[in-house]
């Protein structure tokens, strides 16, 4: 009985076998999956590499300029070593994998072509499929996961590069945070992984025994249903892959440029350190060493100084890493805005502070005032817990410029009278008030002078009422 039914099963035509057609079109589709992956692995793997060559390239054109004025190492090999290289392992298992499936669906869609499906045992023939199926589901998703992991890494790591070259004297090479690490391992991606492994992986096997047990019993039937709901299976873990891959790569890209706007306002403060920034960039590319020493001279002048801060920035910090990061953005949003608004300088920032230069007190007030009232009206719309509080500290003084940095007197007694404000609040020196009081309607509580660590001649600290004020 069985064997006349293998018999009938060998003399019918692919199009009265039911399900050639559909089997190639599957194989055909899985095929062309394979190699916009096999593609997209290479291009990656390149892309990466380029990348983070021009990285490095950046960061030493960065020390290389710095080191004119400041003695500082080199990069440290671990830093390059886990986040500026890739490793040729990844490459070769998606390969291998990807080339599993691909011999696979080959062989059995030109065995279909030619003719060969007629003598090919149905069940091997679904086996197959779903071999090839899970070495593309495995392999895919190996890639997106070392990708991910790559990026998360560079990352980290070039944040740990941009606090070494600020701060090298106060260095220390620490792990990455959890938060930091548990970026990307969201309830989404868990969902995704089921549904493209598990999937494959239970339904392979059902309906490859159904179909085979369907032949013996019944000799074949019409078993076209049973290959459309294996294609519905494929599709379905074939959109959703894709889905899934499009919103990481996104998440991943959108997460790497807000690291690359920290990188670029540590580092780029003003037009001529961008300037200096661009032409070490490209002497450093070209193999040529030249500086203008003329910017290494420093330049005396009168300046009004405003010094910002968060209010427990640093303690915050210590808690939620990514939280506090994305609130640093905001702020930092906002500030710039209001700066270039009132004619300021945005010297550097040192965490989350800000050291700005002002031509005119007036100017720098007003900046202070505005960055107050802005603030004010962000946090009416928010929690408590998501409200940004800064103090603000202004003083006009004498300063030192050079290589794009400002240092004095000034800038000291700016530093210190800062902590003097009351979160949301603004603290300015005697010598700034006498010169505004006529310019700027403004209320001020005069609180004396406070003692200023390391300053010998210190002002009155005044507080200016930040309710009352008028900054039109």
């Amino acid at each position: 009985m069985y064997n006349e039914h293998v018999d009938e099963l060998n003399n019918l035509s692919e199009d009265e076998y039911g399900g050639g057609n559909e089997l190639t079109s599957t194989g055909f589709l899985i095929f062309g999956l394979l190699t916009f992956w096999i593609y997209t692995v290479w291009l990656y793997f390149n892309y990466l590499e380029k990348h983070f060559n021009l990285r490095l390239k950046y960061f030493n054109s960065i020390l290389m300029h710095r080191n004119k004025t400041l003695e500082i190492k080199p990069i440290p090999d671990e830093i390059i070593k886990k986040g500026f290289s890739t490793k040729r392992l990844p490459r070769l298992i998606c390969v291998i994998f990807y080339s599993i499936s691909m011999l696979i669906i080959v062989t059995r869609v030109i065995g279909i072509i030619i003719g060969m499906f007629v003598e090919m045992n149905y069940y091997l023939d679904m086996v197959s499929t779903g071999i090839a199926s899970l070495s593309f589901c495995i392999s895919s998703i190996y890639f997106m996961w070392w990708v991910c992991d790559t990026v998360r890494k560079h990352e980290y790591y070039e944040l740990l590069l941009t606090e070494y070259i600020k701060n090298p004297d106060n260095f220390k090479m620490v792990p990455p945070s959890r938060k930091f690490i548990e970026r990307w391992n969201q309830r989404f991606n868990k969902i995704a992984f089921f549904l493209i492994l598990c999937v494959p992986i239970t339904i392979s096997p059902l309906i490859a025994l159904k179909h085979f047990y369907k032949i013996i019993e019944s000799g074949g039937g019409d078993m076209d249903y049973v290959v459309i709901i294996w294609q519905i299976m494929l599709y379905t873990c074939a959109t959703v892959f894709h889905i899934w891959g499009t919103f990481l790569l996104i998440d991943i890209y959108n997460g790497h440029l807000r690291i690359e706007n920290f990188n670029r306002s540590s580092f780029i403060t003003n037009e001529k350190w961008v300037s200096n920034i661009e032409n070490s960039v490209i002497d450093s590319l070209s193999g040529k060493n030249k500086i203008n020493i003329g910017d290494l001279v420093p330049k005396r002048a009168l300046a009004a100084i405003m010094i910002t801060d968060i209010v427990g920035f640093s303690k915050e910090m210590e808690k939620d890493e990514e939280y506090m990061y994305n609130k640093l953005l905001k702020h930092n949003e906002i500030i710039r805005s209001i700066i270039k608004n009132n004619n300021g300088y945005e010297i550097k920032t040192i965490g989350d502070a800000f050291l700005v230069r002002f031509e005119s007190a007036v100017d720098a007030v007003k900046a202070g005032m505005s960055i107050q009232n802005k603030f004010s009206d962000y946090n009416k719309n928010i929690k408590p817990c998501d409200r940004i509080l800064v103090r603000i500290g202004i003083h006009i003084g004498d300063i030192l410029m050079m290589d794009g940095d400002i240092i004095g007197n000034g800038v000291n007694i700016t530093s210190r009278i800062e902590p003097l404000a009351e979160p949301g609040g603004i603290c300015i020196s005697a010598d700034v008030y006498n010169i505004i009081k006529k310019s700027i309607d403004i209320k001020v509580i005069n609180i004396g002078k406070k003692e200023l660590k390391n300053i010998k001649d210190v002002p009155e600290i005044y507080r200016i009422l930040i309710e009352s004020t008028n900054c039109s």
